[in-house]
């Protein structure tokens, strides 16, 4: 029976099916309500004809296995799949339910948009980047990553959640899946076969296995629904870039020579009525009024697919064993078409295939792309899937931390510390309580001298040894307040739901004390060095050293090994280290001096002869604790942001750093305990078996 058949059937006793919203070589997605909620689902169904051959049949289990073990967000959420019976005969289907999805694919978006602002790729990405990561960590590898295959649905917050479809080529990191895994052979020999007319790599290919392309008019198919069944508006329409499938290689006897030599059938031949991706074998014969398509059930092995032409991976394209990085690769193929408004590579598919394997892809060189941005993309399309970004996490994490600038740190910064500015400005005058007490003295000190309770060289004496103290106390101080509120922050960004205390800030600090004190030297007797022989070494001092503290508190580092990761870290976003170092050391100073003489010139214009000599001293230091109270703690923030930019920006991730939180806050309630129990048990069994949540590098 055909498929659009099935419209006003009950399936399985569970999902009348209510209309078609896309159908393909293989199967058809419909539209259907479950019986027991009323809630609409998208069914996807495996034509009837294919349910005789293993090969489909297990293509589409595998689907359900994969998409069944994701639980996540941007992941599209499959919630049944079985098998049934339909029609007067009784035949027999497969099917996979899915929910229903509004909004439109990310192909749909391109199509009239062209290129699309940085603000929106990295936010696409990194939705996509996330669900991605989580698959592999999951043992699966997408290896179909594409426009069609990224949804985009309104979050009515103005917005849009995206969701990862298809993961119906996905590879199952398991062992037990045996032969299943295998890559097929080289896509570059058969595509060398391919005609040399140009075609558009975007619009779906038939594939005949014969090597004959046939004429277009001979074939029924129809255009698959995108993303493998998930719903989308009512009305809308469903197309599907291609899936490129090889031949069988399992042919036998007279025609395994015939066989091997796969041709892609140019698009310029197709019909409208034809798009979809389907594989014809060599019994397919032709009719002047049809076709009719006859399966060679000899063929055990029906189709190995490879991925979309225009997105596959240099190893893709080999025919090599494809792991995570080739995921990675698809991903920066997608960045810089959302980018740039074209893919790396165009042309014929023996073109584009020789290029992904070859070419270096064109630099990005548009204006308002930021080069670092440009960077990142450009490094997930290295031929060498070791060049690439480890993890898809670490793509967007470097994606994110190098598209916000200055401008975006200092907004965020300020976003926090308003915020929770009672936290900070507690933790700041708890800090800065030794610097407060050298300010009151210096306060007495010069009133004693201006009454002439002590004479000059007592005040010399005492001047000179307060602020010496308090010069010393200052570096110590500014290593505190920094590695405090950099711990702080951490928590707001990896736990932003847990309340903020300050004990647990100050157990963490006491552990790390000892090492943080002796960086702390360290870096206070080079600056003063510097500062000596000249201003410009204690400049490349603080330039290369300034988040030494932060690093010692955050990864316990100590020594040279904590210095060398400062240097490291501060070389991926210089200007932006040296714009918070001015703003955290000379900002106080400059205000306070600002609000002094303002203050003092507002004192002279209505007491001019009553002001005598320590007036504007008095003034200084009475404004200066308060807007170092307020300056300095705010410029932690910003240092504190800073370094996780930078570790960011180096494809780091906050998972470290959540897991460290986890371990150390330990549940005091009981519904905090079995949350936590339940989440161990969650992650034990979708990575049981130990193998499935390792990848094949």
């Amino acid at each position: 029976m055909k498929l659009a058949h099935l419209v006003g059937e009950v399936l399985d006793e569970k999902y009348r099916i209510e209309r078609q919203l896309g159908q393909g070589g293989m199967g058809a997605v419909f539209l259907a309500t479950h019986l027991g909620t009323e809630r609409p689902v998208a069914l996807k169904v495996i034509t009837p004809e294919f349910m005789r051959h293993g090969e489909f049949v297990e293509r589409f289990r595998r689907e359900a296995r994969a998409a069944g073990r994701l639980r996540h967000p941007n992941v599209v959420d499959v919630t049944d799949f079985g098998f049934g019976h339909v029609g007067a005969k009784g035949e027999r289907v497969a099917y996979l339910v899915m929910e229903y999805l509004d909004g439109c694919t990310l192909a749909e978006v391109l199509s009239e948009e062209e290129r699309l602002p940085v603000g929106w790729v990295v936010d696409i990405l990194e939705q996509t980047c996330s669900a991605v990561d989580e698959a592999h960590q999951q043992g699966i590898v997408h290896r179909d990553l594409k426009p069609d295959n990224i949804w985009l649905e309104p979050n009515r917050r103005g917005g849009y959640t995206v969701k990862v479809l298809d993961f119906g080529i996905a590879r199952l990191g398991d062992s037990a899946q045996g032969d299943e895994n295998k890559e097929p052979e080289s896509f570059a020999a058969s595509a060398s076969a391919t005609p040399s007319a140009s075609f558009s790599l975007e619009s779906p290919t038939l594939i005949p296995s014969s090597g004959k392309p046939r004429k277009a008019a001979d074939s029924d198919s129809q255009s698959e629904a995108s993303g493998s069944g998930s719903g989308a508006k009512p009305g809308a329409e469903f197309t599907e870039s291609p899936t490129v499938i090889r031949a069988p290689s399992s042919v036998t006897d007279d025609d395994e020579d015939e066989a091997s030599s796969t041709r892609m059938l140019p698009s310029s031949s197709r019909t409208p009525a034809e798009e979809g991706t389907r594989i014809l074998d060599k019994h397919t014969t032709n009719k002047q009024q049809g076709a009719t398509t006859a399966v060679d059930e000899r063929l055990t092995r029906i189709g190995s697919i490879l991925g979309t032409p225009l997105y596959m991976s240099p190893e893709q394209c080999r025919g090599e064993t494809s792991d995570a990085r080739s995921d990675i690769y698809s991903l920066g193929v997608i960045g810089y078409q959302m980018l740039v408004g074209r893919t790396p590579f165009n042309g014929n598919m023996e073109t584009v295939i020789q290029q992904h394997m070859t070419a270096e892809p064109p630099p990005i060189e548009e204006k308002r792309i930021p080069k670092k941005v440009a960077g990142v993309i450009m490094s997930a399309l290295a031929k060498n899937p070791a060049e690439r970004p480890e993890t898809a996490a670490a793509f967007a994490s470097s994606l994110r931390a190098h598209s916000a600038g200055t401008g975006e740190l200092l907004r965020r910064a300020l976003a926090l510390f308003s915020e929770h500015l009672p936290v900070f400005l507690r933790l700041a005058l708890i800090v800065y309580s030794p610097l407060i007490l050298f300010s009151i003295l210096l306060l007495v000190e010069f009133n004693l001298y201006a009454r002439k309770v002590i004479g000059p060289v007592t005040h010399d004496i005492l001047n000179g040894c307060i602020n010496l103290l308090n010069l010393v106390v200052a570096f110590f101080v500014g290593a505190t307040i920094i590695s405090t509120t950099t711990r702080l922050v951490t928590q707001m960004l990896a736990a932003p739901l847990r309340p903020l205390r300050l004990r647990p800030v100050f157990r963490a600090l006491r552990k790390r004390l000892k090492p943080l004190m002796g960086a702390t030297v360290a870096f206070s007797l080079m600056a003063v060095l510097g500062f000596v022989l000249c201003f410009f070494p204690m400049l490349y001092v603080m330039m290369n050293y300034y988040l030494v503290t932060p690093i010692v508190m955050m990864e316990g580092k100590r020594g040279r090994a904590a210095f060398r990761r400062a240097k490291e870290l501060s070389a991926r976003s210089r200007r932006t280290v040296v714009t918070v170092m001015l703003l955290q050391v000379a900002a106080p100073f400059v205000v306070s001096s600002i609000m002094a003489f303002l203050a003092f010139a507002v004192v002279k214009a209505f007491n001019p002869t009553g002001l005598r000599v320590n007036t504007f001293n008095n003034i200084f230091h009475l404004m200066q604790m308060p807007i170092t109270l307020l300056l300095g703690s705010f410029g932690s923030v910003v240092t504190a942001l800073l370094y996780w930019k930078t570790r960011l920006a180096g494809g780091e991730t906050m998972r470290e750093a959540f897991l460290e939180f986890q371990e150390e806050d330990l549940p005091d309630r009981n519904w905090q305990k079995r949350m936590r129990d339940r989440l161990h048990l969650t992650t034990r069994l979708n990575r049981s078996d130990g193998g499935r949540s390792r990848l094949d590098r």
